[in-house]
């Protein structure tokens, strides 16, 4: 379904990642798990083409991916970067309504979609999204990525700065997008009780690379592991 393969990637003449391998199967959530500045970020933004591959490949749907990363979102792929993004000066309306046209989709129809799916944003939809707490622009960040009908969805630190109770609604909207639209999710974080909560799998990334590839049973319960890599 999605792949990456022998990425290596960074800013610059700086490498960030080196050889990064990992793959997320068609109805599948997969956690991308690591410390701060161990590569995650970068990962994510070498597979949606935001930063030039040094070396490696992506493939969506086992066709190559081609480099412009608009182009990797009309094949499916949707990403809801750090900081959420959100266009401030935009109506939670527009964000949405946006979002769909730049993709060819039908704006009202997503809007209304969106609207079903994410009930917090109902009472929010005619206000600026820059008033918008932390967590409600990443709830809105989520439906913005959404709306361009995504069949890989990658998430970039969704947690953070946001306050437990928006985390539990994230994690149950992430959970049933999966299981009702088949969409399957990529997800890196430093939140192990949030991955563990809606992950299968897991990779582990050390200095820039893969250390591990785990299942969500042997992760929770490999405590030393969980120490060694991710310092909880």
């Amino acid at each position: 379904m999605f792949k990456i393969k022998n990425a290596t990637g960074g800013y610059g003449k700086t490498v960030i990642i080196r050889n990064v391998t990992l793959e997320v199967k068609a109805g599948e959530i997969v956690a991308l798990l690591g410390r701060n500045g161990v590569g995650k970020s970068t990962v994510m933004r070498y597979a949606t083409g935001l930063i030039p591959a040094m070396e490696g490949s992506v493939e969506i749907d086992g066709q190559p991916a081609p480099d412009a990363s608009a182009k990797r979102a009309q094949m499916g792929l949707g990403y809801v970067p750090q900081g959420r993004y959100v266009f401030p000066r935009m109506t939670v309306t527009e964000n949405i309504a946006v979002a769909a046209a730049s993709n060819g989709h039908d704006h009202k129809a997503a809007v209304a979609e969106a609207m079903k799916n994410f009930p917090l944003l109902v009472s929010k939809a005619n206000d600026l999204a820059g008033g918008l707490s932390g967590g409600q622009q990443q709830v809105l960040a989520l439906a913005r990525a959404l709306a361009i009908q995504p069949k890989i969805l990658l998430l970039d630190e969704p947690t953070e700065g946001v306050q437990p109770s928006i985390i539990d609604e994230i994690a149950g909207i992430l959970k049933r997008i999966n299981k009702e639209r088949g969409i399957s999710i990529l997800v890196a974080e430093q939140d192990l009780d949030f991955c563990l909560s809606i992950a299968e799998r897991a990779y582990v990334m050390e200095k820039g690379s893969i250390r591990l590839e785990t299942d969500r049973d042997s992760l929770r319960n490999d405590k030393a592991l969980q120490q060694e890599l991710l310092g909880v």
